[in-house]
């Protein structure tokens, strides 16, 4: 009776223990795809700025396209904004972690000592010089006496009033409110020269306008759109920082490499046709694209640009604010140095680190 009682037993103790064992491995399965689940919903989110529909950030736009984001483990979202002193305000105030548009904001914003850093680039030059005839402008002495209609908030017209003051050359500017009132004051003769960007020397063409030249032609590789982010973001996400500006590298070598899918990822972001988004990041046989995909800090034009706005009035020529204190490259160099370790087009990203060490170091 008792070897009965006693088998009995250690038979519902070993049903238990199996019971309890079950539960175990049970819980773990759980936890464990639990924190798998986590670790996604962990990755660090980066806001990002984005200004309407525009296609200037074309590498951000595929880059998030092409789902380059998720896979080197950040969340971008992005958030609409008004205007580009919107942008910089919000990012100064940590309510947005990047603004990938716009130089002139930065570089104003710094000059009167607002704590945020320029790590990378988006397009350089982009300006271009609409006229009502078929005429082409070569040298700084052509735009003596000319009425020159332009917005305070685009680039190449500053570098283009530094040239002019520097060789000695006078011409009018007058601010007009957007790309559009510029190209109607030309076409009714009110200016001689209109200067717009972001490709609307192509929507001009369109219109009976003419492209007579781009600030390029005179000053290469000017900064216009940079990425700029806050002091408190490069201290305590610059791991986002370094996997977003992998992600835009990425999204580059696609740019460069595979056209048709670029333009349908733009077209698609941007509702424009074919025809215009190709014209404008790629040009065509009628039209020379005035901008320039890069995603290089280029600290020695962003510096030369600081000076020249020093020098034009439209910062304080004496701030005590250093711009070289505000722009970090370290950021795009671990990107560029990641991708070549993966051994992942190295002929480019080299190629690109060599460019790197010429305009930052």
């Amino acid at each position: 009776m008792k070897k009965k009682f006693f088998i009995a037993f250690f038979c519902l103790l070993l049903v238990l223990t199996a019971s309890v064992l079950s539960a175990g491995c049970a819980d773990n399965e759980e936890n464990g795809e639990q924190t798998e689940q986590n670790g996604t919903e962990s990755a660090e989110t980066l806001r990002v700025g984005m200004l309407g529909k525009d296609i200037k950030t074309a590498c951000v736009i595929l880059a998030d396209s092409l789902g380059y984001f998720e896979e080197e483990g950040v969340n971008v979202e992005f958030e609409k904004i008004n205007s580009l002193p919107d942008g910089l305000t919000a990012v100064s105030m940590d309510k947005l972690d990047i603004l990938p548009f716009g130089v002139i904001p930065s570089c104003s914003y710094i000059s009167q000592g607002t704590d945020v850093v320029i790590f990378g680039g988006t397009i350089s030059e982009g300006s271009e010089g609409v006229t009502r005839d078929d005429v082409k402008y070569t040298e700084l002495s052509d735009f003596a006496g000319k009425k020159i209609g332009c917005f305070r908030m685009e680039t190449g017209h500053m570098v283009l009033k530094g040239l002019l003051r520097e060789a000695g050359v006078d011409a009018e500017f007058i601010y007009l409110e957007s790309s559009q009132a510029i190209v109607e004051a030309v076409k009714k003769g009110e200016v001689d020269i209109g200067m717009v960007n972001s490709g609307y020397g192509y929507v001009a063409e369109q219109s009976g306008a003419y492209v007579a030249f781009q600030v390029g032609d005179f000053e290469s590789d000017f900064p216009c759109c940079r990425q700029t982010t806050s002091r408190t973001a490069v201290s305590e996400k610059r791991d986002a920082l370094v996997k977003f500006e992998t992600a835009l590298l990425r999204a580059y070598e696609v740019y460069l490499n595979d056209r048709e899918t670029t333009i349908e990822a733009l077209v698609e972001y941007s509702g424009q046709d074919e025809a215009y988004v190709e014209a404008i990041m790629y040009g065509t046989d009628s039209y020379d694209n005035a901008m320039i995909v890069s995603m290089d800090p280029n600290k020695k034009k962003v510096a030369d640009f600081y000076e020249v706005m020093k020098a034009n009035g439209d910062i304080d020529a004496d701030t005590e604010y250093d711009i070289n204190e505000y722009i970090d490259t370290t950021i795009y160099e671990d990107a560029l140095k990641n991708l070549i370790e993966r051994g992942e087009n190295t002929d480019l990203y080299e190629e690109l680190f060599k460019e790197f060490e010429e305009n930052n170091l």
